[in-house]
């Protein structure tokens, strides 16, 4: 039986939808580990290093902010989705390390190789949080996941790309902007740079988590019909049943 197609306007749109009904816990979800980034940052030859793991582990922690309102999960604290995330980090680390040097030398060469391996292993880090699967065995099954549907995946990517690349150059300039006229300019464009990163990861990370289920779920929606519980509610009601 052939692949059910991958419809790129239903993918946005669902990526949208995520967007917007997860936005308080996936921006707050970025927001804490960027802000703490924007601190241990002083030294140059750490920043990359510290901004790909914390990076790494946000996405993780976003997948599982989508998997709990998708399976009707009470939502989790910030804590247990780190800590949810931190068991994977290790093989969503060893996988983007992988993929980063794929990508990197078929880009180098001759560019098309290096686009049909980024389209390829698309989804390895949402199969290494919700599958188990290690880095090696996570970009396989993304390979297969996504065979026939290249195309398609292509699209999508591009359109995320372009999207998250113009509101990050926007928020750049703006925060610049604003920041010339404070007398704490290196403040605010701290400040800025963590809630730039805060309001663009989650739009890519839900993306690729759309293509995820919609190719291995695809007959279902993304997410319950249900009303999004607030999340300020659901802190009370932990509060409430620990005291």
């Amino acid at each position: 039986m052939a692949p059910k197609p991958l419809e790129i306007k239903g993918v946005l749109k669902d990526t949208w939808h995520l967007y917007r009904r997860l936005f308080l816990r996936s921006f707050l979800t970025g927001f804490v580990v960027f802000a703490a980034l924007g601190v241990l940052q002083r030294s140059p030859y750490l920043a990359a290093l510290i901004g790909f793991v914390g990076t790494t582990l946000v996405q993780g922690a976003l997948v599982e902010v989508v998997d709990d309102e998708r399976h009707g999960h009470a939502p989790r604290g910030l804590g247990e989705l780190y800590l949810s995330s931190g068991k994977r980090l290790g093989a969503m680390l060893w996988a983007s390390v992988l993929m980063g040097i794929g990508v990197g030398i078929g880009l180098f060469l001759l560019i098309v190789p290096g686009i049909l391996l980024a389209i390829r292993w698309a989804v390895a880090i949402p199969i290494v949080m919700l599958e188990g699967l290690g880095a090696r065995a996570a970009m396989k099954r993304s390979g297969e996941l996504v065979e026939g549907h290249r195309g398609s995946v292509f699209r999508v990517l591009l359109n995320i790309w372009v999207r998250t690349g113009i509101a990050w150059i926007f928020g750049s300039l703006l925060v610049v902007g604003v920041a010339s006229g404070t007398s704490h300019p290196a403040f605010t464009i701290w400040f800025g740079g963590v809630v730039a990163g805060a309001l663009v990861t989650p739009y890519a990370a839900h993306a690729l988590n759309v293509i995820y289920y919609r190719l291995t779920d695809p007959d279902h929606p993304i997410l319950p019909d249900q009303p999004q519980q607030a999340w300020h509610s659901v802190w009370h009601e932990q509060d409430a049943a620990e005291s």
